[in-house]
């Protein structure tokens, strides 16, 4: 009677395939997480940059330096680490059934993402 050791050459194909399957699982999960953690820094930049120009804005409508309607756009070019984003900013009245009317505030902070255009906007009604 014969003993045999080791491993057949079919248990070692089978056991090189399920581990190339799972190495190639967890990879495209760690590009895919790495992805996700990119885009939320950049979702956090976008929402911070918004909130600082809706608060200059907030800020030129009480000094009456700025008057509805407006709509401007430009980008970051003070900080060369945001040259990737642009704002864009809206002031409106909005006439109410009262007769009276409010004045909306929207602004929004614009990026690319791969090949999708992405923003992050905030309204204001004063």
């Amino acid at each position: 009677m014969r003993t045999q050791k080791g491993f057949t050459l079919l248990e070692v194909m089978v056991a090189v395939v399920i581990m190339g399957t799972v190495l190639v699982t967890l990879i495209g999960l760690k590009n895919g997480s790495m992805q996700d953690v990119l885009f939320a820094e950049h979702m956090t930049t976008a929402t911070m940059l918004a909130r600082n120009k809706m608060v200059d804005t907030l800020s030129l409508m009480s000094s009456k330096k700025l008057q509805p309607p407006l709509e401007e756009e430009g980008d970051f070019t003070d900080d060369d680490s945001l040259k990737d984003f642009t704002w864009k900013r809206t002031v409106s009245k909005i006439p109410l059934p009262t007769g009276n009317s409010i004045t909306e505030i929207r602004v929004a902070t614009l990026w690319k993402e791969g090949t999708r255009q992405e923003q992050v906007e905030l309204v204001s009604y004063e």
